[in-house]
């Protein structure tokens, strides 16, 4: 049943790093590109129209270089048929895949990147099956991996992870650490997830 407030699907985060894929799906289906500025945020975005209040968007992150899509709009009903379809067209890294890549990287960089690739990816609600491996980069010893968890929680947008991050800024023992981190519960303030 359509919604009248306007919703967005998990992001898909896709495996080829171009535009490629999400422009060969709007393609065969028909939908039409909108024009799009600079949101000054660092993402550079294109979306295209689905349907009447539907919208489709594919996302490349500044920071990590990954790209994701997903969809937007008021009805959750054809968002979820659309996401499933995208899904199955689409190479993405699955659910299973996001939430074990953390824990299956040794080196360092490689860790970092699943660990953004992992809050791309997660719902746009907790979940909590998501928790562990993030817990698993914040806890690491390389303060670069735990910066880039700290990071991963702004994808993930969940209040839940603000009092997490809002200790890091208050008490990691890497400086750099705490200033991303600091930068992350700013974003959360922003946003009205955090405290004020």
């Amino acid at each position: 049943m359509p919604t009248d407030a306007p919703t967005r699907t998990r992001r898909l985060v896709l495996k080829q790093r171009d535009w490629a894929a999400a422009e060969a799906l709007a393609e065969r289906q028909g939908w039409l590109e909108q024009p799009t500025e600079d949101s000054g945020t660092g993402r550079k975005s294109r979306i295209w129209s689905v349907d009447d209040g539907i919208h489709f968007q594919a996302t490349r992150d500044r920071d990590s270089g990954e790209f994701s899509c997903f969809f937007y709009g008021a009805d959750r009903e054809r968002l979820g048929q659309l996401l499933g379809e995208a899904e199955h067209e689409l190479d993405t890294w699955s659910l299973a895949e996001l939430r074990e890549a953390p824990y299956e990287e040794m080196d360092p960089r490689r860790l970092a990147q699943s660990l953004f690739r992992l809050g791309l990816g997660a719902p746009p609600v907790h979940f909590a099956e998501f928790m562990p491996p993030l817990a698993h980069g914040l806890a690491n010893e390389q303060p670069m991996v735990r910066a880039a968890a700290a990071r991963t929680t702004a994808y993930m947008e969940w209040p839940e992870l603000f009092p997490i991050v809002k200790v890091m800024a208050e008490s990691d023992a890497d400086e750099r650490v705490r200033r991303e981190a600091e930068n992350i519960v700013h974003v959360y303030r922003r946003a009205g997830l955090g405290d004020a």
